[in-house]
């Protein structure tokens, strides 16, 4: 049996750029509760490789009578569902019926389209959460055709722990050094999400919301810094740590010497100082809130559930407390005006965050987003991960959302700035200049376009 996650690091520019890959945590995980059983399996990790014809010679190599092609429902760049990802998905596809194999495929992508797989030639397609279904179709026991969601895992320490012997984590960390000077390995607490933002796809495992003990957390963490030494953690979860007595047993349980890690969350979870000191305490470093807009008029058309008063008191409090702060910030969300744009501009600029993320509104197939601007839609999915392609028919042009993330990236850089000799130091400090020059030119254009 040859499992396969098909990402491709090679097709995604924005990440590559980034300079931070993560191994297919959800597939290896998978591959772990194969083993359990007593299966015999081979693992294809297509993150690092340049060519999807490598697939080829893998299929060669193992002739496997089954094949799973497990996207990653952990991974951010995965779940935007890129059109260059799917015909890479697919071609794995054929190439692994052209070898004669029975194809299981799953993940984000094939939840919204499972229709796309099974024309490729899959002959099971899984439709949210998989693992119930993989170890069926492993023993023979899965209908072929599209199978439909089945209940989500409640128990998630029930899961083996991700088969990390299955890829090569050392390509990883030598990437993540050569670039930063320092390794994160990925891991995740919970799955799911429990907050009903209008605009976030939730394909695998829905608004459910299941989290793993804080004792089985601290275990993996201790065994993986025992065994794979690395610099820090990225959590996965959506969400890190939704409920503050988890976070306080968390904290408890890694001791007085944690490893550094990064985390999503809200702003809302982190107005409270309890929260934000166990937090620190834990070992967090940096945390990224989707900050969205600085339109409260905005983010109530999102069901953000939170307001920029709330953004502000987050910033404070993490700021108190050592923690660097990253914004996710959304421009072109339906109803935004030139004065919501300058409002974001305004709290990016008053906030001043230590990392900002800027894309162009994204609707994705299961949201009310995509339900409203379905018959709107230019086009149904980016080429790439943050290409930043506007897909809706938008109060303003795809070069005016261009000129205000340029204006953000160039004012960013200022107050970001740091010296040092690193090679990430050192390409910020060279890009300084280039900013200055192009900084008047693009506001120039976001002014114009926008008042236009």
């Amino acid at each position: 049996m040859l499992l396969a996650s098909p990402y491709h690091l090679s097709l995604d520019p924005a990440e590559t750029a980034a300079g931070r890959p993560f191994p297919p945590l959800g597939p290896l995980v998978s591959a772990a509760e194969l083993q359990a059983l007593g299966h015999s399996v081979a693992f294809y990790d297509a993150s690092l490789v340049s060519h999807v014809e490598t697939f080829r010679e893998a299929l060669r190599g193992h002739q496997p009578t089954q094949v799973a092609i497990l996207s990653d429902p952990h991974s951010v760049p995965v779940k935007m569902c890129t059109l260059g990802q799917r015909d890479a998905a697919l071609a794995m596809v054929r190439l692994s019926r052209e070898a004669g194999a029975s194809v299981l495929v799953a993940g984000p992508d094939p939840t919204d389209h499972p229709e796309l797989y099974t024309a490729a030639g899959a002959t099971h397609v899984v439709v949210g959460e998989h693992d119930g279904a993989l170890l069926d179709w492993a023993e023979g026991r899965l209908a072929p055709g599209i199978a439909p969601r089945r209940s989500n895992t409640t128990h998630l320490d029930t899961l083996p722990d991700p088969a990390w012997e299955l890829v090569d984590l050392g390509a990883y960390a030598e990437r993540w050094r050569r670039r930063h000077g320092r390794w994160e390995l990925n891991l995740s607490t919970a799955r799911g999400c429990p907050y009903r933002c209008n605009w976030c796809a939730k394909p695998t495992w829905g608004r459910s919301y299941h989290v793993a003990s804080p004792e089985r957390i601290a275990r993996q963490i201790f065994a993986a810094r025992a065994r794979w030494q690395p610099d820090g953690l990225w959590f996965t979860d959506d969400i890190f740590a939704v409920k503050p007595p988890w976070l306080s047993a968390f904290r408890a349980l890694v001791g007085s010497d944690p490893l550094p890690f990064r985390c999503n969350t809200r702003a809302d979870l982190v107005r409270e100082g309890a929260y934000v000191a166990d937090l620190a305490a834990a070992g967090c470093r940096e945390v990224w809130m989707g900050a969205e807009s600085g339109s409260d008029t905005i983010l109530a058309a999102m069901d953000k559930d939170q307001t920029r008063a709330d953004i502000e008191i987050a910033v404070s409090r993490l700021r108190g407390a050592g923690i660097r702060v990253g914004f996710f910030l959304q421009l072109g969300y339906p109803g935004e005006r030139y004065d919501d744009v300058l409002a974001t501009l305004d709290m990016v600029r008053s906030l001043r965050p230590d990392e900002i993320g800027i894309s162009v509104s994204y609707p994705l197939p299961g949201t009310g987003f995509h339900d409203r601007v379905r018959d709107q839609l230019t086009k149904a999915n980016w080429s790439s991960s943050m290409a930043n392609e506007v897909l809706f028919a938008g109060a303003y042009p795809q070069g005016f959302y261009e000129a205000v993330r340029e204006v953000l990236r160039a004012e960013s850089a200022w107050w970001t700035w740091r010296p040092g000799s690193s090679r990430g130091a050192l390409r910020r400090t060279g890009a300084l200049p280039w900013h200055a020059v192009r900084w008047p030119v693009h506001r120039a254009r976001m002014r114009w376009l926008g008042r236009g």
